[in-house]
């Protein structure tokens, strides 16, 4: 048992440390974006930086809507010196002073902590992160965090045989009522695990920084059960199943002699019933009026069904809800495709309007084209995802004119030395498709060949041909986007379609996965070749209509 049990609890272990890995990768990444937005809001930085009546009204109920926004539990935006700027959680404490908080978050493992907080509801405990935001000369603060409460204990140990607990100085949440009632009680969290240990109580645990009001501290994360009421459960367990399977043998011989006929009729009946069942055919009723075995059996069967027909909605409705989180990453990371051009144009006409405020008329005129097509791709974006299940458009569209408008959007983004090249053929025979899917689709991989360029610049071109199809003999019109970048290395081609695969330390990952199911959206292919040093080809081919 004691290998068993050891192997068993430290899976547990890893499992729930796990979730609160995730948990704290999740925080870093809304308080990145979080930051992020708080650099390119330019009300925020003005009513930072030229304070008056009006911005610090904004200043105090920022935090409250970016908190609602982005769905933290815990926000605070401090001054340098750990003055609250603003606080969503509880507005009250905008004003105060907070001067060590910034510093025990920085100097805490990992850079996260647990924190006790209160918000009008009451105390909390939550998982918190801090990160500096620049905003010109002025250096703030921002600190966030995510709620844990018992019910995310308990969504950390579904599935787990064991006992989760988290217990901190004055505060333990457990999923079973033997871990709460040891580890409650007076004294340090130190103690806590002490006192299950002296009952006898296996333990594995991972240290969590906490951060109390008498200073920094340790809570634990911890799995553990009592073996030796385990074993002796199991022991009760065996001797009653022994007798009985005993009584079992004993009654059915019985039955046998007795009730043969009267109990092989509706076991047939049930059998053939059963026999029908599937998955998609739940519809099967086992109903019985009879106090005997059979009548048990019956009603088993339709009890079974019903929770097989409850766990059939629930998988369809976990599977509606994941496809709703996909095309909610879709959207965000192709709105900041269109977003990138609209920001570059809008830096350049600040830096015009603070070195140059003459010629402010003059580039924002030569810089109107990109903008104007920037905010038509987002709106074409918007029609495209208004509809849920749209149908699939069979436009006839020009490569060569789809490739000039991408080219267009890139070049706003482009670096210095950097050559774009549109070599599409425009007597290339149009596709049937969608052309924002195919903008989409050139979007991505113009992204991904600009960043790949070196600080010097580099070529970029779009091309464009009519072959053949060796595997089929059809014809086919091929669209290929070409870098002189450092290339892919051999051990990730095979893996950069795959979904959140990314090298990039600010990557999602999901752009070339979107690129290549937009081209199977379209009926085509795509496919990449790659040589360190000397750049990256991707190349995409649809089918034409049959004549």
């Amino acid at each position: 048992y004691a290998a068993r049990d050891t192997a068993r609890i430290e899976q547990e272990m890893r499992q729930a440390a796990a979730a609160l890995d995730d948990l704290d990768r999740n925080l870093a990444t809304l308080l990145d974006t979080l930051a992020e937005s708080l650099q390119a809001d330019n009300r925020f930085r003005l009513a930072v930086q030229a304070p008056t009546e009006e911005g610090r009204a904004f200043l105090v109920d920022y935090a409250a809507r970016q908190m609602s926004l982005m769905r933290l539990d815990l926000l605070l935006i401090q001054d340098r010196d750990g003055t609250v700027l603003s606080a969503g959680h509880l507005r009250g404490l905008a004003g105060s002073l907070e001067p060590r908080l910034v510093a025990a978050l920085g100097n805490a493992s990992g850079g996260r902590a647990l924190l006790p907080a209160r918000d009008p509801g009451g105390a909390f405990l939550a998982l918190a992160r801090t990160r500096p935001v620049t905003l010109g000369e002025r250096k703030l603060h921002v600190v966030a965090g995510l709620r844990i409460d018992q019910d995310t204990l308990a969504d950390w140990g579904r599935g787990g045989e064991l006992g989760l607990a988290l217990v901190w100085p004055g505060g333990v949440f457990a999923t079973t009522s033997a871990l709460a009632e040891a580890c409650s009680g007076s004294g340090s969290s130190e103690q806590s695990v002490h006192r299950l240990e002296r009952r006898g109580f296996m333990v594995r645990r991972q240290a969590v920084a906490f951060l109390g009001g008498e200073g920094p501290a340790d809570a634990w994360l911890l799995v553990g059960h009592d073996p030796a009421e385990l074993r002796a459960f199991l022991g009760v367990l065996r001797s009653r199943l022994g007798m009985v399977l005993l009584a079992a043998v004993i009654a059915s011989a019985l039955l046998a002699v007795l009730l043969a006929g009267r109990i092989t009729r509706p076991l047939a009946r049930l059998a053939r019933q059963t026999a029908d069942l599937d998955l998609d055919r739940l519809d099967a009723e086992f109903t019985s009026d009879r106090r005997d075995e059979v009548g048990h059996l019956t009603r088993l069967l339709g009890a079974m069904t019903a929770r097989l027909r409850d766990g059939v909605e629930r998988l369809k409705a976990a599977e509606h809800r994941a496809t709703l989180g996909e095309v909610a990453r879709q959207v965000n990371h192709d709105i900041r495709n269109g977003i990138t051009p609209l920001r570059n144009v809008m830096r350049h006409l600040g830096e015009v309007a603070e070195r140059e405020p003459d010629r402010l008329a003059e580039v924002f005129r030569s810089r109107r084209a990109n903008l104007d097509e920037s905010l038509g791709y987002l709106e074409d974006l918007a029609t495209h995802y208004a509809r849920l299940s749209p149908e699939r458009r069979h436009d006839p569209c020009r490569l060569d004119a789809i490739a000039a408008e991408a080219l267009a959007a890139a070049a706003a983004t482009a670096g210095q030395g950097v050559t774009l090249t549109n070599a599409v053929p425009s007597n290339l025979p149009p596709i049937p498709g969608d052309p924002v899917s195919l903008r989409r689709i050139l979007d991505n991989l113009l992204r991904n060949a600009l960043e790949s360029l070196p600080a010097g610049g580099g070529l970029v071109t779009v091309d464009g041909a009519l072959e053949m199809d060796e595997d089929l003999g059809n014809p086919v019109v091929v669209l290929s986007v070409s870098d002189s970048g450092a290339g892919i290395p051999p051990g990730d081609l095979d893996r950069i379609f795959q979904d959140f695969f990314t090298t990039k330390p600010q990557g999602t990952g999901l752009g070339l996965s979107n690129v290549r199911r937009l081209a199977g959206d379209l009926g085509g292919s795509v496919k990449v070749a790659s040589q360190a040093g000397r750049g990256t080809t991707f190349t995409l081919s649809f089918p034409l209509p049959e004549a």
